[in-house]
């Protein structure tokens, strides 16, 4: 089965630049935390592996985000 791409898939140049402060700019907060808990708690050995996660992650967390912010808004609404 072949695994879809959604538009919101991809890497992000700024989230490379800005690792979990690119997270927190977004408003995701919680995972900004816990990226750079990682990073400082492991003395910046994984920084790269984390910077380079976010790059990877960062479109597809907003997406999901934005997406459970929408569900709630409609569910609201009836």
């Amino acid at each position: 089965m072949a695994r879809q791409v959604s538009a919101s898939s991809g890497w992000s140049w700024s989230a490379l630049l800005l690792g979990p402060f690119w997270y927190f700019s977004n408003g995701l907060v919680k995972k900004g935390l816990f990226l750079l808990a990682i990073a400082l708690f492991s003395v910046g050995l994984a920084a790269p592996f984390i910077w380079v996660y976010c790059a990877v992650r960062a479109k597809s967390d907003l997406y999901e985000k934005r997406l459970i912010e929408k569900t709630r808004y409609d569910i609201g609404q009836i």
